[in-house]
């Protein structure tokens, strides 16, 4: 019995996702010019931020949805990244979902980092409304440049409102701690 032989091998069948596409696809539209490396980095920026935020959704769900402490040991030990890495990327998307939620900053007006959106996520309300006031929050917003702001910012003397703000928290807090206070000596009281 003879075996059918074939003169050359078939041509591969590429996938959607392969490698050996992303490549070609690459290598036809290879930058040429600076506007045209500036455009794609832009591009690929913008899909990382994205990326960003999904990452920390997925953190948020993972975290909320799985049993006590199966989080930690079957999740957060397991990533290409520290737990505070993945700390700041729920914290940043929490944020972020938040302020765009209640159109206080939309996700297009957010810097493109995780890390830089995190620190925006520390700011109070008032020295935030000082940051928007004073155009810092913004999409080309740099962590070093949030830095360099808050340590002046931290200089300037305080508005009244933002020490009126500084003190109805702390009045809220005291009456929250006030009435816990008051459960746990009603509970000795009872022991």
């Amino acid at each position: 019995m003879s075996r059918l032989k074939l003169d050359r091998a078939p041509a591969p069948v590429l996938l959607e996702g392969d490698a050996r596409i992303h490549a070609l696809q690459a290598a036809l539209s290879e930058p040429e010019k600076p506007e045209d490396y500036v455009e794609a980095i832009n591009r690929l920026w913008s899909r990382a931020q994205t990326a960003f935020l999904d990452i920390g959704r997925l953190l948020i769900r993972a975290k909320e949805t799985l049993p006590h402490g199966e989080y930690i040991a079957a999740v957060e030990e397991r990533l290409p990244f520290s737990g505070r890495t993945a700390y700041q990327l729920r914290e940043a998307a929490r944020w972020a979902v938040e302020m765009d939620r209640s159109q206080t900053i939309t996700l297009d007006r957010l810097p493109g980092s995780y890390s830089t959106i995190y620190l925006l996520s520390t700011l109070d309300p008032p020295t935030l409304e000082r940051a928007e006031a004073e155009g810092i929050v913004r999409p080309g917003l740099r962590r070093a440049e949030l830095i360099a702001w808050r340590k002046g910012s931290a200089n300037r003397p305080p508005d009244r409102a933002a020490l009126s703000a500084r003190r109805e928290k702390i009045i809220r807090e005291r009456a929250r701690l006030d009435e816990e206070l008051r459960q746990i000596e009603a509970e000795l009281a009872q022991v």
